[in-house]
Formats: C-alpha cells, structure tokens, sequence
C-alpha cells in the first residue's frame, strides 16, 4: 500500500484506522491470529470506522467480486458507502473524489496491494458516499475482492461514473488495461462533462 497523504488517527492496541488527503476516505487494519490451523483475521469494525468518520454507517448488503488478470473495473460512484476489501492476488487501486464541493475534488488517492502470499494481512478501505472506486488487477492470478455497502444494489441506473482515463482526473495506471465492460471502456462521461462549472 502507499504510503502518502497517509495518516494514522485510530492506533488501538487491536486495530488501526487511517486516514488519507480524501475526506471520508479510511484505511481499516487488523493483524492476522495465526495457529496450527491457519489464522484468523477481522476486515472491519463497523463502531471504529462510524467513530472515524463522524457518522453511523448501516452495511445492507455484502458481495464479492471475481477479477481475471488485467481486467479494470471502474471509475464508479454508487450512491452509498462502501468497505472493500482484496484478499488475493496484486491489485491496484484508485479511489477519486468527484464530489464537486469537497475540497479536494478532481484527485485521487492510490493503492498497492500484493495478497499473493495468503499470509500477508488484508487491509480494509472506507469508501465515502461521493468516491469513485477502480482497480486494475496487477497478478497473473485473479482477484477477489469483497465489499460491503450501506444500500442494497437495485440497477446501475443512479450509478455516477467517469472515463477511466480521464484526463484531469489524470490516473498513474501502472500498465494498459486488457479487459473492460464496454461501459467502462467508452461510455462514462469525463469529470469536466459532468461538473462544467469546476473547469471554467
């Protein structure tokens, strides 16, 4: 995971909880218990991130997300709260703040993960109401990737969602993506079609 614009605000003695430059952007880490029988690990706490956040949050729904090597997902903007979480594989990910009053619309915050060893530690990311999430998957091997949100997922109808390459948004991909939805691919708006008003 990179390390920048990352800052520590929840160290308990069980847990950790950071934060990044992104309002409402968390990252929820938990140590794994390891015994003769493999280990145990917790991927979220739902009263610590409530108390990072300075809200309730309410899960409704949990899914998972199988990712063939190379496939891109995203750049999309649910109308709700999201926790995800990697647990395999190499994946990089790009969280973008497309809220048009937050102060820091237009940017973006990345992550690495490398889970191809199953003992490395999971890691946990808050996305906020408002966030585009994307992620490229890195590995030769899939990925999968769980993730719990405040509503239950109906149609992508009142989904917001951006051109993986858009230019003001300005990603770092580290490589060509090799799958995609065609959505995904051509469909998505650019952030400045969208908001006009942020780019005059």
């Amino acid at each position: 995971m990179d390390n920048q614009d990352i800052t520590v605000i929840d160290d308990n003695p069980e847990y950790r909880i950071s934060k990044t430059k992104i309002e409402g952007l968390l990252i929820f880490e938990r140590k794994l218990f390891p015994d003769e029988r493999g280990y145990y690990q917790e991927l979220a706490r739902t009263p610590a991130i409530e108390k990072a956040l300075g809200r309730p949050i309410h899960i409704k729904q949990w899914a998972i997300s199988y990712n063939n090597p190379g496939v891109l997902r995203g750049i999309h903007a649910e109308p709700h709260d999201k926790i995800i979480s990697p647990v395999t594989g190499k994946i990089f990910i790009a969280i973008c703040d497309i809220r048009p009053n937050s102060q820091t619309f237009g940017q973006y915050q990345s992550f690495n993960f490398d889970l191809t060893d199953p003992h490395t530690p999971k890691k946990s990311i808050v996305v906020s109401n408002g966030l585009g999430n994307s992620f490229m998957v890195l590995s030769d091997s899939p990925v999968l990737y769980f993730y719990a949100v405040t509503e239950v997922y109906v149609s992508s109808e009142n989904k917001r969602a951006i051109r993986w390459n858009d230019p003001d948004l300005n990603i770092k991909w580290p490589t060509e993506p090799k799958i995609m939805s065609e959505d995904d691919k051509n469909s998505h708006p650019f952030l400045r079609d969208l908001y006009p008003e942020k780019f005059k």
